[in-house]
């Protein structure tokens, strides 16, 4: 799954990278891992390399949905901090 966003005159990217693992029982579980690139709008190129991001505990997140607004919420932080320090 893949996602544009924009925010304060910036383009967020996040896709969903989805992991498999094998669960207690040898079940397969899925979990997921947001990957965010933030750009200036129009621009194409992007302003930070992709970023590969977990939930808050460290652990993958358990939803696309929780992956993808993780994501995007990192994105967000990311794009303050560089209008702060501008």
């Amino acid at each position: 799954m893949f996602r544009h966003y924009e925010y304060k005159g910036f383009a967020v990217s996040v896709a969903v990278e989805v992991r498999a693992c094998i669960a207690r029982g040898n079940q397969p579980r899925e979990s997921f891992t947001a990957v965010v690139q933030v750009a200036r709008v129009p621009a194409t190129a992007p302003l930070t390399v992709p970023l590969r991001l977990a939930g808050r505990t460290g652990t993958p997140f358990q939803t696309e949905a929780d992956a993808l607004m993780g994501g995007y919420t990192a994105g967000q932080m990311l794009i303050d901090e560089l209008l702060r320090t501008c």
